[in-house]
C-alpha cells in the first residue's frame, strides 16, 4: 500500500478511537440567529428540514452505537467510515469475525456488482462475497458508499484491503461499471478483473471470430465495440484460461445474493433498519453452510438403494449451483423461486405446505422420475428439514422395499384377493427358507419358529371360527 493509500485508510473514522467525537458531531450543533422576515410557508419548510436533519443525524448515530456495541461484543467486528463537507455520513464498510476468517480462505476471488439503493437516503448499497469450500456464497462484508465515483470505490477498496490485514486478491469478479473498473485498476493491479465469459476459443480462434463478426454486421465503428474490445482480457475465456476463479462465471452469484437480500430491504428503510437487515441475511447465509443437506444426505444414503442414492446425490449437489429468486407465501403455503446460475432467466418454482410437508416443483422430476430434484433440496435446506418428507418417498426405490413388514397389504376381496395375500407371504417365506438353509443352527432355529407361528396362526383360525384348535402332532 503507497504513503497516499495508507493516508487515505489513516483518515478513515473507525470504532475505538474517534467514535464519541464523531456522535457530537453527528448530534448537531445549535447557532444563533437574528430577526429576519418569513412566511408561515418558510416557517414549515424550515422546521421540516430541521427534523430531516436531526432523524437523519439520529439515524447515523444510531447506526454507529449499534455497529460499536457488536465491536465491543466481537473485537473482530470492523466498522470504517468517513464524512461528508456538510458533517453527514459519507461512506460506511462494515464486516464481522466470521466474515474476516471466511475472507482468509476464501477472499482469493472477490466477487461485487453495481449497487442498488435500497434505502431512505437512496445510497449504493455494496455486498462482497465469494465462495466457500462446499461451493456456497458466502458473504465478506458490506458497505454504503456516498456516490458511485472511483474515489468512493477506491476509499472502499482500500480499507476493505486494510481490514482483511493486506491479503490481496487474484480475481475479481465485477460487471462493466466503468468508475469501479477503475478502482480496481489501481488498488489490485496484479488481480484479474473478470466480467462475462463468453465462448471457449484459443487466442488466435476468437481474434478470428471476433473480426469476423464485427464485419459481417457492420459495427467497425460502433463505440461499445471497440470498448468491449479493449477489455477482452478481462471476460474473454481465450484470455482467462487456466485462471482459478473458484466457479465463478459471471456475475449471476451476485445477482442471487442481491434478489435474496432485496426480500429483506424496503426503500423506506434507514440506515439503521438496513444493517438490521443485512444482519439477518447474514446469519441466514452462514447458518445454511451445508449444514441442513449434510443431514439429508446422511438420511438419503441410509434410506435409498446404492443406485438410486448416487441419482439423488447428484441432485443435492446441485444445490450450490441455484440461485435463490425469492420466496412469498399465499395462505399458509410457501412458494420458493430458483434459477441456476447461467441460465438465471428460467425461474423454477417450489410450493411448501408445512402443515402436511406437501412439497411440488414445477420441473416434475419427482413426477416422472420419483425422487427429489435439486429445487426441492434447495428449498428444504432453506426450511431447515433434515430429513426427506415422506410425501417425497418413493418405497420402490428403498433399500427396505422388499421388507415383508412394509410390502402393501390388499383389501381387494374375494378369490383374487386371497392369492395376492398368499403370494407376498409366499415371497417372505422363500427369504426364510433360503436363509435357514445354510446353516445347522439356523435351520433349526427357522424350524423352530416356523412351528411356533404355525401354532400361533391356528389358534386364531379357530377361535375366529367359534371352536378349539387341534393341538398339534
Amino acid at each position: 500500500m503507497s504513503n497516499g493509500d495508507k493516508a487515505q485508510v489513516d483518515s478513515t473514522k473507525q470504532f475505538g478511537i474517534t467514535t464519541s467525537k464523531i456522535m457530537a458531531y453527528m448530534a448537531g450543533q445549535s447557532g444563533g440567529y437574528g430577526m429576519l422576515r418569513f412566511t408561515k410557508c418558510d416557517l414549515y419548510n424550515y422546521v421540516h428540514g430541521l427534523r430531516l436533519a436531526r432523524i437523519s443525524n439520529g439515524d447515523v448515530a444510531a447506526t454507529i452505537s449499534y455497529l460499536e456495541c457488536k465491536a465491543n461484543a466481537d473485537m473482530t467486528t470492523v466498522a470504517r467510515y468517513t464524512q461528508t463537507a456538510d458533517n453527514r455520513l459519507g461512506s460506511l464498510l462494515w464486516v464481522d469475525g466470521e466474515m474476516m476468517s471466511d475472507y482468509q480462505l476464501f477472499g482469493d476471488v472477490l466477487a461485487f456488482d453495481s449497487t442498488y439503493r435500497s434505502n431512505k437516503y437512496k445510497k449504493p448499497l455494496v455486498v462482497f462475497s465469494g465462495s466457500n469450500h462446499h461451493k456456497q456464497t458466502t458473504i465478506f462484508g458490506f458497505a454504503l458508499l456516498e456516490d458511485e465515483e472511483v474515489c468512493s470505490y477506491r476509499w472502499l477498496l482500500l480499507n476493505l484491503v486494510d481490514v482483511m490485514g493486506e491479503k490481496m486478491l487474484c480475481v475479481v469478479v465485477t460487471d462493466r461499471d466503468k468508475a469501479l473498473r477503475a478502482a480496481i485498476a489501481e488498488v489490485f493491479p496484479a488481480a484479474r478483473h473478470q466480467k462475462a465469459i463468453y465462448a471457449n476459443f484459443e487466442v488466435e480462434d476468437f481474434e478470428e471470430y471476433w473480426k469476423t463478426a464485427v464485419e459481417s454486421l457492420g459495427l467497425q465503428n460502433n463505440s461499445w465495440v471497440q470498448s468491449t474490445y479493449e477489455v477482452k482480457e478481462s471476460w474473454a475465456t481465450s484470455y482467462l484460461r487456466g485462471m482459478f476463479c473458484a466457479g465463478y462465471r459471471t456475475t449471476s452469484r451476485c445477482e442471487g445474493i442481491n434478489a435474496y437480500i432485496k426480500g429483506f430491504l424496503k426503500s423506506t428503510d434507514s440506515i439503521l433498519e438496513l444493517v438490521h437487515s443485512l444482519d439477518r441475511v447474514v446469519k441466514d447465509y452462514q447458518n445454511n453452510e451445508v449444514t441442513a443437506l449434510d443431514s439429508i444426505e446422511l438420511f438419503a444414503s441410509k434410506l435409498y438403494t446404492r443406485v438410486v442414492f448416487r441419482e439423488v446425490k447428484k441432485q443435492i449437489k446441485g444445490v450450490v449451483t441455484l440461485l435463490f429468486r425469492g420466496r412469498v407465501s399465499i395462505s399458509t403455503v410457501a412458494v420458493y423461486k430458483f434459477s441456476r446460475m447461467g441460465a438465471h432467466g428460467r425461474i423454477h418454482k417450489v410450493l411448501f405446505d408445512p402443515d402436511d410437508k406437501k412439497i411440488e416443483c414445477d420441473c416434475l422430476m419427482w413426477n416422472s422420475e420419483g425422487i427429489p430434484c435439486s429445487h426441492i433440496f434447495c428449498m428444504m435446506k432453506y426450511e431447515g428439514l433434515e430429513q426427506i418428507p415422506d410425501s417425497l418417498i418413493m418405497r420402490r426405490w428403498c433399500k427396505d422395499v422388499k421388507d415383508s413388514r412394509r410390502m402393501p397389504v390388499t383389501t381387494r376381496p374375494g378369490h383374487e384377493g386371497c392369492m395376492l395375500k398368499y403370494a407376498a407371504l409366499c415371497s417372505a417365506t422363500s427369504l426364510v427358507t433360503r436363509l435357514g438353509s445354510e446353516e445347522g443352527e439356523d435351520f433349526e432355529f427357522g424350524r423352530e419358529s416356523i412351528a411356533s407361528l404355525i401354532e400361533k396362526l391356528r389358534y386364531r383360525v379357530y377361535e375366529r371360527a367359534g371352536g378349539q384348535p387341534e393341538m398339534s402332532a
